[in-house]
């Protein structure tokens, strides 16, 4: 986070033409604090960056988006997947943290805070079609991709046949989206107009996503918790019925 903010305020420095230390001097701060947040050695309260910016010329404005944080699932899988790492990240390891505080060591309540943070829906990239297909299909387009990918979501859920309808709303992990897109893409399978009304999501996974996946009828599923984390993270009946498994674990 003080690295993003460091950029921003390093990006407007550069723009206004001024140098850091006349920015400093015309937001009132000194030149070492301009400097700590430029190398995201500190994070400034809102009113200091609302300041450096306008003194910048720049007007400072904020949002709100939905989280989608891989190493939020992953933290959870830190914490409840045998097959997962002991030594993981320091991003994945404060995750871990965060989630197994929000959930007070609750394996059913881990599940869900990590499905609320990693938001496969709104991952930069993903690829949302919404339609109808057989698993086949994705199977065979994930083989002819030449990479690694696995389903999750509600196909992780039912585990259907090959040539079985693919429920909604399932997920395809993949190394890179980009070259699933055209083999999928067309026919009953179209881009979909909101992340709502998305059947399949095709994002991209990070290396250790693919630990413990198993392969049944000629098609490769996620870990059972990474399975019951996006199936939570897709909502709807998918979701419900997700928690509903994760009871009997």
């Amino acid at each position: 986070m003080e690295q993003d903010v460091g950029r921003l305020v390093a990006e407007c420095i550069e723009r206004s033409g001024l140098s850091a230390r006349q920015v400093a001097a015309r937001a009132g701060v000194s030149a070492s604090t301009v400097h700590r947040i430029v190398n995201g050695v500190v994070s400034p309260s809102v009113d200091t960056l609302d300041t450096i910016t306008t003194a910048c010329g720049a007007g400072l404005t904020m949002s709100a988006a939905p989280l989608a944080t891989p190493e939020a699932a992953a933290g959870a899988r830190s914490i409840l997947d045998p097959l997962y790492p002991a030594d993981v990240g320091p991003d994945i390891e404060l995750w871990a943290g965060r989630i197994d505080a929000w959930a007070d060591g609750d394996p059913v309540e881990i599940v869900e805070e990590a499905a609320r943070a990693s938001g496969v829906l709104h991952r930069p990239h993903a690829v949302l079609l919404s339609g109808e297909a057989t698993v086949g299909r994705l199977a065979s387009a994930g083989d002819a991709s030449g990479q690694r990918w696995a389903l999750s979501g509600a196909a992780g859920l039912d585990l259907p046949s090959f040539d079985d309808a693919l429920p909604p709303t399932s997920v395809m992990w993949c190394e890179d989206p980009s070259t699933l897109e055209p083999l999928l893409a067309g026919g009953s399978l179209r881009p979909a107009s909101s992340p709502d009304q998305a059947t399949v999501v095709v994002a991209a996974a990070e290396p250790d996503l693919f630990l413990g996946v198993f392969e049944l009828d000629r098609v490769v599923y996620a870990a059972p918790i990474q399975i019951a984390i996006d199936a939570i993270s897709v909502g709807g009946d998918t979701a419900d019925r997700a928690r509903e498994e994760i009871r009997t674990w």
